[in-house]
């Protein structure tokens, strides 16, 4: 009998463990393991963002500055997350694939994860902004400020969904690297280490390249890198309601 259990429970392990397995392959990645949404209040609605803190002698912070767009492909990865498109070619602000796989994964030593909110307030019937011209959301958390007055070595991103209404628009002005990914395809290149730029996007204008139509749900991704001293400036802003995934 007590040989019979163990078989038993050694059985039943094997097959917790089989479906553990199975479980972790379709488990969801960390951005999916953020905080919820918060519904509007007074105008004000709570966006989810996982912000990375990075050392000043990462190879990709502190160096060259310029814009520079085509950093990354126009097709977001397989794990939800922009594709370094300049191997092997000449790249101004970058280095090489595996330092920039590092900018939006949690690496134990390089980076250190931090979940936080941004509150994007309704600034108009139908059009929602976050605005910052001192956006130092971590100053004094991970690595720390690094001798600096801020904290200005940080990756931002965050994965949400919208309802396409004909009309919409998104914008963003700031400095430094964002790329906006709609429906998994690039829709807003801001990429490199530079002085403030603005982008703004009609979704009308663009569907037919990200294969969108009206009056359907549809990805929304969003990425910014911070590089650079002395500035850090986010704004952004949109008609269409930001939901969680």
């Amino acid at each position: 009998m007590i040989r019979i259990s163990f078989i038993t429970a050694l059985a039943s392990l094997l097959i917790s463990l089989s479906a553990a397995a199975d479980d972790s392959e379709k488990a969801p990645s960390d951005y999916d393991e953020m905080c919820q949404c918060v519904d509007p209040f007074n105008g004000v609605r709570q966006i989810p963002v996982t912000i990375r803190d990075f050392q000043e002698s990462h190879p990709d912070f502190e160096g060259n500055t310029g814009s520079e767009k085509g950093i990354v492909n126009s097709d977001l990865g397989l794990d939800g997350r922009p594709v370094y498109a300049l191997e092997g070619e000449e790249s101004i602000t970058t280095s090489n694939t595996e330092n920039f796989k590092q900018w939006y994964k949690n690496v134990p030593g390089v980076n250190v994860a931090l979940n936080k909110k941004l509150e994007m307030v309704e600034i108009e019937p139908e059009l929602w902004e976050y605005s910052d011209s001192s956006f130092f959301p971590i100053d004094n958390e991970g690595f720390g400020n690094q001798g600096n007055s801020h904290n200005y070595h940080f990756t931002l991103e965050t994965h949400l969904k919208f309802f396409y209404v004909p009309g919409g628009s998104f914008s963003f002005k700031g400095d430094d690297d964002l790329w906006i990914f709609i429906n998994g395809k690039l829709a807003i290149d801001l990429g490199g280490v530079h002085s403030v730029e603005e982008k703004v996007v009609y979704l009308d204008d663009i569907a037919d390249e990200l294969g969108i139509e009206p009056y359907n749900t549809y990805s929304f991704d969003l990425f910014f890198a911070e590089r650079h001293l002395t500035e850090s400036n986010f704004k952004f802003q949109t008609t269409f309601e930001l939901q969680c995934l």
